[in-house]
């Protein structure tokens, strides 16, 4: 979604850019959001929605509004097949992650 817009890299872990965190800059759970990818050694892309253009805020608000009936919700995270999480909360984060970890050390 938004193909179009200038995501910043982020993250060291595997699968960089499968993940995308649509964010506010001083908005506390998104930084939340952002730690807890990192801790888990996720690499993803994100943007700063407050940051941009006025325009590109107001399209994004009204896509997001059109295609899941609903306001948008700070952080937005975008998983894999078109699956998204409104908001942050940690155990349901962390329970629809689980499955995207790769093992760390890659074996004995």
């Amino acid at each position: 979604m938004f193909e179009d817009l200038a995501f910043i890299d982020a993250g060291t872990g595997g699968r960089a850019g499968a993940l995308k965190l649509y964010a506010l800059s001083a908005c506390e759970h998104c930084r939340d959001g952002m730690k807890l990818l990192e801790s888990r050694g996720f690499g993803y892309k994100y943007i700063y929605v407050d940051q941009l253009a006025p325009a590109e805020r107001i399209r994004i608000k009204k896509d997001i509004s059109h295609r899941f009936q609903r306001n948008l919700l700070f952080p937005l995270l975008e998983l894999p097949g078109e699956e998204f999480l409104f908001g942050y909360d940690e155990a349901i984060w962390r329970h629809r992650l689980a499955p995207l970890e790769t093992p760390a050390g890659g074996g004995e």
